[in-house]
């Protein structure tokens, strides 16, 4: 499932109803204050039962309820509904006109306390006795028989009460039963139809792992030492045979007992006799920790810096999203608020990466924020700019201006490169130090193999890393250099799954009014690591194995290699910065040559074309 909306009513500084729309990844962004904290423990509140308390009733409501509605995408993903067989949520109707399962719970607040929560969730709903997903199989079949649907098969066995449902959905549908869709309440006790459909549906909901801003940074928090000892104790259970440990451990320990059991069944009387009993619970013997071996000394965590504590810590959220799914349809939602706290802004680029490499994994990230950093790296589409003016809570996602959010956030463009401007005849704009460095590398090779008369830098061209084109900084910074009396070229990923799509990058630039082969151009292949042939890899990494196309996720292939040493000498997500220089012109030329055109040489003369 995934988290695509969320409603809140009343709750903390939200007065009244708002909505925020949800993708795999989301960046929640505002000055402090704002609320940005607000929608990640509302999302705590429903999916974890946190206690709410009557401080989090907000005191201008004018409604006594604080009402909470996610909103998921199922995929259509299998379930039983207190039933043994199967169906889904959309083909039992259990959701709104969108197809999304509504999950709502409810809080009653009085003038001193807070009511514990009521559920229920949205199901379309069949006027009078048509309607029919609440009710028992004699009643479904009774039903059937009043409304003359076939409820037998051709052998004569009766339909199964998902298929006789189903057969009342298209009577319903081909005699234009009126329907409406309205809430059911879940009870909180009994084995009534509402009460089993619930839990089916709350046991199939994603989990929330949220991660505090004051969160206990020590790695014997409970969450944690939970995973690792259930980890461990699955471990023992699959691959070491306890049953010859228990039976020398009993032997012994049963002579030791004996004797005391001999001893006691001496001063009782024989209709009182006790016997000894062992049993055995791995799972209690087993605790796990971190420590830091630093000058020598093995240092618990929690004596170790905020920042250093925190890193490690979204390394076990990292590891967790990569290894903690039962099938391939469990997901998991990951809150972080705020945190990039107590983290240098270099390691909060590191920390960038790692919350996207949970989104490459197939999991929700929803962060709340006020790094410039983060945000700056952050596709213009993932924003959630949340402020909060004389007490009006106001959320933009469709309309996000970007030059306002980045001023808030203290975004401004990379002077880093200012110096260059003077001497440069032109700016080659990437979209990182590492395609900067590849690009001037190549020049080289294709100048010393006679291809190119000139490199980039004897031409004064100045190759200058903009970020991603997706990125709140990428286009603060192209504002700036738009404006510059210098021509400029643009050189990026295309970031295409297939030949066929449409490159987000060029639908970007197009929008924003640059013209193609001229301000403009696109890689043909996915990324820059797909320009690294997976031979090179395998000659410059012994063992290595490797194979990728055109399209493929180079990156990612590279990112998740099987063996852990070959994977390190491949350089992960650094791919290109540990690799490109070492490659060959000829290399080079079996991808970026196809036989006809060379793709680098029509860069290059677009680029001498603008001098």
């Amino acid at each position: 499932m995934i988290l695509k909306k969320i409603r809140v009513t009343n709750f903390k500084g939200i007065k009244g109803t708002k909505e925020i729309e949800f993708d795999l990844f989301n960046s929640i962004v505002g000055r402090n204050d704002a609320g940005k904290s607000t929608i990640l423990k509302a999302i705590d509140a429903c999916l974890n039962n946190t206690n709410l308390q009557r401080t989090d009733f907000n005191v201008e409501a004018e409604e006594n309820q604080i009402i909470i509605e996610l909103y998921f995408d199922c995929k259509n993903r299998p379930l039983t509904l207190g039933e043994e067989l199967e169906t889904s949520i959309e083909q039992e109707e259990i959701a709104n006109s969108d197809n999304l399962l509504v999950y709502r719970k409810i809080w009653n607040i009085t003038d001193t306390n807070i009511s514990k929560p009521k559920t229920s969730i949205l199901r379309k709903q069949y006027d009078g006795a048509n309607d029919f997903m609440l009710k028992t199989e004699a009643q479904l079949m009774t039903q059937c028989n009043v409304n003359g649907v076939e409820t037998t098969k051709g052998n004569g066995d009766e339909f199964n009460n998902v298929e006789k449902r189903q057969k009342l959905r298209e009577y319903n549908d081909q005699n234009n039963v009126p329907f409406d869709y309205e809430f059911f309440e879940v009870p909180s006790s009994g084995s009534s139809k509402p009460k089993l459909i619930g839990d089916a549906i709350k046991k199939a909901l994603p989990s929330f792992q949220y991660f505090k801003a004051d969160t206990s940074l020590s790695d014997t928090d409970s969450t944690i030492q939970k995973y690792f000892k259930d980890l461990s104790f699955k471990l023992i259970n699959d691959e070491v045979n306890t049953d010859d440990i228990e039976d020398v451990v009993k032997e012994k320990l049963e002579e030791v007992l004996q004797k005391v059991t001999d001893k006691i069944n001496e001063v009782v009387n024989d209709t009182e006799k006790v016997e000894p009993k062992i049993s055995f619970d791995w799972s209690k013997i087993i605790s796990t920790s971190f420590v830091s071996n630093s000058a020598g000394a093995n240092i618990p965590l929690s004596s170790r810096g905020d920042g250093f504590r925190r890193i490690t810590m979204m390394s076990y959220f990292e590891y967790l999203a990569e290894t903690n799914r039962s099938d391939s349809s469990q997901q998991i939602i990951f809150g972080f608020e705020e945190p990039e706290t107590f983290l240098h802004p270099s390691a909060q680029e590191n920390l960038f990466d790692k919350l996207n490499s949970l989104v490459q994994n197939g999991f929700q990230v929803i962060t709340s924020t006020h790094s410039p950093t983060i945000v700056g790296y952050t596709d213009k589409d993932d924003i959630i700019h949340i402020s909060n003016q004389g007490g009006e809570y106001t959320i933009e996602q469709t309309e996000v201006d970007y030059k306002t959010l980045a001023a808030d956030l203290g975004i401004k463009p990379d002077n880093t490169f200012t110096p260059l401007f003077a001497n440069s005849q032109l700016l080659f704009l990437v979209e990182g130090i590492d395609d900067a460095i590849a690009l001037h590398y190549q020049s080289g090779l294709y100048k010393q193999s006679g291809l190119i008369d000139h490199t980039f830098e004897e031409l004064n061209v100045s190759i200058i890393p903009i970020g991603g084109c997706g990125g709140i900084k990428h286009w603060i910074n192209l504002d700036l250099f738009t404006k510059l009396e210098k021509p400029f070229h643009i050189f990026l990923d295309s970031d295409k799954d297939n030949v066929a799509q449409v490159s987000p990058n060029h639908t970007n630039l197009i929008n924003y009014g640059l013209v193609e082969n001229d301000d403009f151009s696109i890689t043909k292949k996915r990324l820059l690591e797909n320009y690294i042939h997976p031979t090179a890899i395998n000659r410059l990494v012994p063992g290595c194995t490797i194979n990728y196309g055109d399209f493929d996720h180079a990156k990612n292939i590279c990112k998740s290699y099987p063996d852990s040493g070959i994977r390190a000498n491949i350089g992960g997500s650094k791919v290109v910065e540990r690799h490109y220089r070492n490659l060959t012109f000829d290399e080079l030329r079996m991808t970026w040559f196809d036989g006809t055109t060379d793709e680098f040489i029509q860069i290059y003369e677009l680029v001498r074309n603008k001098l």
